[in-house]
């Protein structure tokens, strides 16, 4: 294992992770864990592109080296940016899954037990198919989420990452909502948000901010569009700053002109939410548990307001196309597993005011040992302007 002086963490934080994961491997009968998910690449050897969308992998056996199967553009970045010493590149005019039998016969692993994640969305479906027939001999098994089950706890190395990206989200949204006034353009919005985020720090976000005005606030998911904000108007913006792919995100609702009663039942019940959710996050509390206590304080709000997604996720290692960890766990009804010291989540309590617009100030949180801290730390309230 090379080490290096200027890898993201530690190298003791890279080989704990890796123990880790043998550990998990060890126990399930996995000899080999073939992993192709960017952000569980990223979470093992530190490797980050925005060219994810080519297939990648890293082979890692239970006893030896593990080795990477890149392509040969991003292998500069698996030199540069880890401490594999082992890459078996492959050109654009080849199939990848050649080369990944070729070198799981150059390393003797390709009689073993191999692990695999059949729920990635860049190891596809024909690129399994293909690479199971290539070796009909081999056993592989599903081993989905086995890495993840190490990613859902942070490290206080991983908190304290994500506090600066925290810092940068936060310097985002002041930006944005400071220049709110009628007459700017939502892109106008999300050129200062965009660069008084880059300025604090911020490196390339998964997921860019999110700014809609008006009507389009009701709009799951709607960003800038070139809406020119009106006299009387509202704002939602959702920010995530991010270093060193590890993301924290916060929402924020800004009004412009005459505030009807609504838009203040709405503020109401969104705190109310808000804080009774993160009174109630603690070891050991059900994530189901936690998503009650939300959804049932906003659906009780006069207007007819209701919680429309899950109540919070997973928040972490992020690339495109998502900055949250959702898939690994979200706060929402049905899911019984239990909260545990330093997950971190974006807690979400929000609703939608019938014709206008949404109403959030979400947080990224953390677990701790006794209750919930908040990782952002930016006024949380309704602005009105």
């Amino acid at each position: 294992m090379r080490q290096r002086s200027d890898l993201v963490f530690p190298m003791s934080e890279y080989e704990r992770r890796l123990n880790e994961l043998r550990r998990r491997m060890a126990e399930r009968g996995v000899e080999v864990m073939l992993t192709t998910t960017p952000e569980n690449i990223c979470y093992l050897t530190s490797f980050e592109s925005p060219g994810h969308y080519y297939f990648q992998a890293v082979i890692i056996p239970l006893e030896g080296k593990a080795v990477s199967v890149p392509r040969r553009l991003e292998d500069s970045g698996i030199q540069a940016l880890t401490w594999l010493d082992e890459t078996r590149p492959y050109e654009d005019f080849e199939d990848p899954m050649d080369r990944v039998k070729l070198t799981l016969e150059e390393f003797s692993l390709h009689d073993k037990t191999i692990g695999y994640e059949k729920n990635c969305w860049f190891f596809t479906a024909t690129q399994q198919e293909k690479l199971f027939r290539s070796m009909p001999s081999t056993n592989f098994v599903d081993c989905s989420g086995i890495i993840e089950e190490g990613r859902v706890i942070k490290s206080d190395h991983e908190i304290e990452i994500m506090r600066k990206a925290a810092r940068a989200a936060e310097a985002g949204m002041k930006a944005g909502i400071d220049i709110i006034e009628p007459g700017l353009t939502e892109n106008d919005i999300a050129a200062e948000i965009h660069y008084a985020m880059i300025k604090a720090g911020s490196e390339w976000p998964a997921i860019a901010p999110f700014v809609a005005s008006g009507e389009r606030g009701a709009i799951g998911h709607a960003t800038w569009a070139g809406r020119k904000i009106q006299p009387v108007d509202t704002v939602m913006l959702e920010v995530g700053g991010c270093i060193k792919r590890y993301h924290a995100a916060l929402m924020r609702s800004v009004f412009i002109g005459a505030i009807d009663s609504k838009l203040w039942e709405g503020e109401k019940v969104v705190r109310e939410a808000m804080e009774a959710t993160m009174e109630a996050i603690k070891p050991g509390a059900t994530a189901h548990h936690v998503d009650a206590v939300s959804r049932n304080i906003l659906g009780s709000s006069a207007f007819g307001g209701a919680q429309a997604s899950r109540s919070a996720y997973s928040i972490g290692i992020g690339l495109p196309p998502d900055w949250g960890e959702g898939q690994i766990l979200s706060i929402q009804p049905n899911e019984t597993r239990t909260l545990e010291p330093n997950m971190t989540f974006h807690l979400i309590p929000w609703v939608q005011v019938p014709g206008k617009g949404g109403i959030s100030f979400s947080e990224t949180i953390r677990v701790t040992e006794n209750g919930c801290e908040t990782i952002t730390n930016f006024e949380r309230k309704l602005f009105v302007k």
